[in-house]
């Protein structure tokens, strides 16, 4: 079945706490100070993607530079009304929120994907987090995205954060195709194993106010009578008029804007704190800027 996201599994070993060297394409603390780059990017309108729910609207950002397949699949489905009356079948309190087809004999009617999990290190700009992770060597940054990086494995890869988009499968890596799901609570251990393609940049909140499943009866899926969640649409930003169609920036890296940002979550020196927090910034507890400039609400 390719609707269930996955059967089995085993965990993903700790890589260490110990972060590695940064490998040449990190950015280093002195470009960082002399960084010219503006404060801020643009989403572009051809990776963003509005679901709309009987909650809100949740906005989502593709990434088609780690995950080209999965994000260009997606931007089709969507094009093509797939996901329109769909539902979010299974969702699972502090873990994931899974929508799409569900029917199997629908599912099986698309193709599936070779896994885009993880991509050779690139020379994308590279920020690190600044301190050591439990899960991979070394994590960070790129374009607003948390990543992953091991040197020995020579390999980069994006993190199941909350708010994360990535492809539902079975047990074989390359099963997935149509079912997604956007993750609730961090699952590190998810990471690699499944392929992670876009992010949600606004409406969180109504991501978590989707009816939840049983995750002790059918692995969470919603039984009959009840439903979930419907999706009312998908849209790609880029396919609506320019007067009403939504637009996003992240605030952009390397910036000494987003150190400053990074340093007021690590560095607490509010009069709140008597007994002052360590130090330690966690990769999923950290949510990159983010500013919506135009667009009808």
């Amino acid at each position: 079945m390719r609707s269930v996201l996955f059967a089995a599994f085993g965990l993903l070993a700790a890589a260490g706490c110990q972060a590695q060297e940064a490998p040449e394409t990190s950015v280093t603390e002195d470009e960082i100070a002399s960084a010219t780059a503006p404060d801020w990017r643009d989403v572009s309108p051809d990776n963003l993607i509005l679901i709309e729910t009987v909650h809100g609207d949740v906005v989502i950002e593709l990434n088609p530079d780690f995950a080209p397949n999965h994000a260009a699949q997606f931007r089709d489905l969507v094009r093509g009304d797939v996901y329109n009356g769909a539902r979010f079948y299974r969702v699972i309190d502090a873990f994931v929120a899974q929508g799409g087809l569900q029917d199997e004999a629908v599912i099986e009617t698309y193709p599936t994907l070779t896994n885009e999990n993880d991509r050779p290190i690139s020379d994308a700009a590279f920020v690190p987090l600044g301190n050591a992770d439990l899960f991979a060597p070394m994590v960070g940054h790129i374009d607003g995205f948390a990543v992953g990086r091991s040197e020995s494995l020579q390999a980069e890869w994006l993190l199941h954060c909350p708010g994360a988009l990535a492809m539902a499968r079975d047990n074989h890596p390359d099963s997935g195709g149509t079912e997604f799901y956007i993750v609730l609570d961090a699952q590190r251990y998810l990471d690699r194993n499944l392929t992670v393609f876009g992010r949600v940049i606004d409406g969180m909140q109504y991501v978590q106010k989707l009816k939840r499943g049983d995750r002790a009866i059918a692995s969470g899926v919603i039984q009959a009578p009840e439903v979930g969640d419907e999706i009312l649409s998908m849209t790609v930003a880029a396919d609506m008029a320019e007067a009403i169609r939504p637009a996003y920036q992240v605030q952009a890296m390397p910036s000494q804007a987003f150190e400053d940002a990074k340093t007021a979550k690590r560095v607490r020196e509010e009069d709140f704190f008597y007994r002052k927090p360590p130090e330690v910034l966690d990769i999923c507890g950290f949510e990159v800027p983010v500013q919506r400039v135009s667009g009808t609400d």
